[in-house]
């Protein structure tokens, strides 16, 4: 009879997580199912390194961790509490690990117009007059910029990516304006690029002229034709 051989990798022992990971993981479980919430003050070290079986030291590491994240905020004689709001130190983390991921123009071309076309929907839906002013403001800034003599392209990159800042915002949800506003640092370079062309700077004008149009009459068909017009233009200029 045949034996079939088997491979001494099957009999290997599961990977166990390290205790800093342990910590970590437990903070973010308790986090999800609303155990836990912002504001909260955690425990001291001793009634953690009690509570979980870990020892103080892998207990102080995990939570330089989520300070460096900007989950936690621990204040020297106080204590350990839970941050109330996002910040720019969890997203700094994951932008540096997009960048390094060496992504392709095709893949990032994909996530702006998904980011895009759903951001417009949610501002067509949510966004007040008072936003839908700043998206107005936004523009006219940039259109003052575009009409600066000389040319000055890295102006106008912060006009283009203050007008997609207040389209953001008009959302009037804050998971949504933070994420677009960290991946927008993503396609600044390439924006920039446009803009050191005045031909093309005034083309980038004239669709944003029409994503504002499509806003402010909240025509959802009408502002995705302009998105769509947008990120071909820019997709045009990185190929």
């Amino acid at each position: 009879m045949l034996v079939r051989p088997l491979d001494a990798d099957l009999f290997k022992a599961p990977h166990r997580k390290s205790s800093v990971d342990t910590v970590i993981e437990t903070i973010q479980d308790l986090l999800l199912t609303k155990r836990i919430k912002p504001g909260d003050r955690l425990p001291n070290e001793m009634e953690l390194t009690k509570s979980l079986s870990i020892s103080r030291g892998s207990i102080r590491e995990a939570m330089k961790i989520l300070a460096s994240y900007g989950i936690v905020e621990i204040k020297r004689g106080d204590g350990t509490y839970v941050s109330r709001s996002l910040t720019r130190r969890l997203f700094d983390q994951l932008l540096f690990q997009l960048i390094l991921s060496d992504n392709d123009k095709k893949k990032l071309a994909e996530l702006r117009q998904l980011l895009e076309m759903g951001i417009v929907r949610v501002v067509i839906d949510n966004a007040t007059g008072e936003s839908m002013q700043l998206i107005q403001n936004a523009f006219e800034r940039m259109e003052r910029q575009a009409n600066e003599q000389p040319h000055d392209s890295k102006l106008l990159t912060e006009c283009d990516l203050y007008f997609h800042a207040a389209i953001a915002r008009a959302t009037e949800n804050e998971l949504i304006e933070k994420i677009y506003g960290f991946t927008l640092e993503l396609f600044a370079p390439s924006i920039e690029e446009t803009h050191r062309d005045a031909q093309s700077g005034n083309l980038a004008l004239q669709l944003h002229k029409a994503i504002l149009d499509g806003l402010k009459a909240r025509d959802l068909k009408k502002t995705e034709k302009a998105v769509k017009e947008s990120l071909d233009s820019w997709r045009r200029r990185q190929e």
